[in-house]
């Protein structure tokens, strides 16, 4: 999401006082979106291969606890981020001010310890594991040393582990299902990393200008586009290989929108049409678990309306769109 805004109207949104919406959306819930959807996906697979009957209430909490670490985690990026995303000009409620950063660290501790009271409802250990492996990788992801966003290869691996590997085990999990059979789940993190690195050649511009050195920088653009396209071709592989329907048909639908000619990500500025594959790699996985789960579709719909309404009335821009950022 890019501020296009003249500067005077920037300067006058740094002077505004935060408002509480501001805090919700400090969560950023479209990129929330792909957590809860594979953390629906994981949970369909644990059900269906255990046999075991899905407890709504149950599952409703193991959503409702990593949504809230991720949410958490996903503050810490953007306090870590402040800076680079100053000079991207993007996520501008902590780059611009609006929100102080004291008061986003205190809400992502207090998310995190809501995400601890919810996950009690599960008892188990293994979600607790889970949990704790995912905020552990969220922060080396953002924070130095570690920082893993900066250091090629490694920042995809961590966003596949995370959001295709501890994602879908939460879901898997909450299910209530034991791990036998998991594997099943392999072609999800090799999607969540074609995904990634395409965003990353979006951004790989403004990312060498402020020194970090992501997969995109170090691929480039011919090569970034070749392997995020070999990536999500392998899911496809992998999917029919593991009889995961549901995987094989999302990464099929996927793959085209890999193949949008190199045009798209060749000029000097940050192309956001760069950003239309892994758009509509979201989108697709989405619809696909909305047919396992028919009330996710318009569950998102409403989360995708309050967004737009949000950004149009708070700062005067669309957001989300296909094309934008």
């Amino acid at each position: 999401m890019r501020y296009n805004a003249p500067v005077e109207q920037r300067q006058g949104d740094i002077r505004r006082l935060a408002k509480p919406a501001d805090y919700i959306f400090l969560l950023r819930p479209m990129i929330l979106i792909p957590v809860w959807t594979f953390f629906l996906l994981g949970a369909r697979h644990g059900a269906k291969l255990s046999g075991t009957p899905i407890d709504t209430i149950r599952l409703l909490a193991g959503l409702a606890s990593f949504t809230a670490l991720l949410g958490a985690i996903y503050i810490i990026n953007q306090i870590a981020d402040r800076d680079v995303d100053l000079a991207g000009n993007k996520l501008f409620l902590l780059s611009r001010g609006i929100i102080p950063v004291r008061a986003a660290r205190i809400e992502a501790a207090a998310l995190v310890g809501l995400s601890c009271a919810l996950a009690l409802a599960l008892r188990n250990a293994l979600f607790w594991a889970i949990l704790a492996g995912s905020l552990a990788l969220g922060a080396a992801y953002s924070i130095e040393p570690a920082r893993l966003k900066r250091r090629p290869v490694l920042d995809v691996l961590a966003n596949a582990a995370g959001n295709g590997i501890l994602n879908t085990l939460a879901g898997w999990v909450s299910a209530g299902a034991p791990l036998a059979g998991c594997a099943i789940l392999i072609p999800y993190p090799i999607a969540v990393a074609s995904v990634h690195l395409i965003t990353t050649l979006a951004d790989c511009e403004a990312d060498s200008k402020m020194g970090l050195k992501t997969s995109g920088v170090a691929l480039g653009v011919s090569r970034g586009i070749f392997v995020s396209t070999a990536l999500m071709a392998a899911a496809v592989v992998a999917a029919y290989l593991l009889g995961n329907n549901p995987a094989l048909i999302a990464s099929i639908l996927s793959l085209p929108f890999f193949l949008i000619p190199a045009r798209l990500v060749t000029r000097p500025e940050r192309n956001e049409d760069a950003l239309i594959p892994a758009k509509a790699a979201t989108l697709i996985f989405s619809v696909t678990a909305g047919f396992l789960f028919p009330l996710y579709i318009p569950y998102l719909a409403a989360v995708i309306l309050i967004t737009r309404l949000y950004y149009s009335r708070r700062f005067g821009i669309e957001y989300p769109s296909f094309r934008g950022a």
